[in-house]
Order: structure tokens, then C-alpha cells, then sequence
């Protein structure tokens, strides 16, 4: 298996109980120095994905439980908060910004009519990202 494609993960997290299932989720698929690139996206207006590095206040708590959850001395951890108009349109223009190797996520509870409201960000990530996409099962849901 491809070493290098492990190597910088995005990892986007909408809440502290997403974080908890998505970390759950990795924990037993990490390798030792992987970079997790912890991203939440927020709603913006731009055609283009702005990106902020760090911690916010918002997303404290919700980085705090994935960090709980995941924290060993040999992960590295980058922060950042991605603004898009759409969320899986975020993430595809975040994998280039961020180098990203792969983008690992786990479904969001969508009913049918949240999903076709949405556009199934899910599945137009998967679709239209440039690198590999895990979609780990919610053990949670």
C-alpha cells in the first residue's frame, strides 16, 4: 500500500457529535505521523473557498472532543475553517490548498429530503475530489 497516501488527511467535522463518530471511526486506521487536517465548513458567499488556519471559538468544543478521542503523540493535528457556498465544493477546493493525500469522513444523518435539498455532499465529494475519499461507516447512527 501507498505509504504517502495516508500522509496528510482531511478530516471535515460538522459537530462535537460528528467529531466523536468520525474519531471513533479513524482511531483504529491511523498510522504513526499521520497529519490530520481537522476542517469545518462554514456558510459563505464568495465563488471561491476561503480558508483560516487555527482554532476558532465556534468549533472549540467540536475540535476538543476529536482531539479526546484521537490525541497520541505521534499524530499531527492542522486546524482550519473552510468558508463555501456548499460544503463538498469547500472540501474539493481545500484538498489542493491543504495538500491533502486523502479526505476521510463519515455519513452525516440526511433524511431523503435533507439529502436532495442538499445536493448529497457526500456523494459530490466523492465524485469530484482529486484524491482518494474513505467514508467510514457511523457506528454511532
Amino acid at each position: 500500500m501507498n505509504d504517502d497516501l495516508f500522509k496528510r488527511i482531511l478530516v471535515p467535522i460538522a459537530s462535537p457529535d460528528d467529531a466523536e463518530a468520525t474519531a471513533r471511526a479513524l482511531r483504529p486506521h491511523l498510522d504513526a505521523d499521520t497529519t490530520l487536517i481537522v476542517a469545518h465548513v462554514t456558510q459563505g458567499t464568495a465563488s471561491e473557498t476561503a480558508i483560516k488556519t487555527g482554532r476558532d471559538q465556534f468549533t472549540g468544543a467540536t475540535y476538543e472532543k476529536f482531539v479526546d478521542i484521537l490525541y497520541r503523540d505521534d499524530l499531527q493535528f492542522e486546524w482550519t475553517t473552510l468558508e463555501g457556498r456548499e460544503v463538498a465544493e469547500a472540501l474539493v477546493d481545500a484538498v489542493d490548498i491543504v495538500e491533502a493525500t486523502l479526505v476521510a469522513f463519515t455519513p452525516r444523518d440526511m433524511d431523503t429530503w435533507e439529502r436532495t435539498i442538499a445536493g448529497d455532499p457526500g456523494g459530490k465529494l466523492i465524485r469530484e475530489a482529486d484524491v482518494p475519499v474513505m467514508v467510514f461507516p457511523n457506528q454511532q447512527a
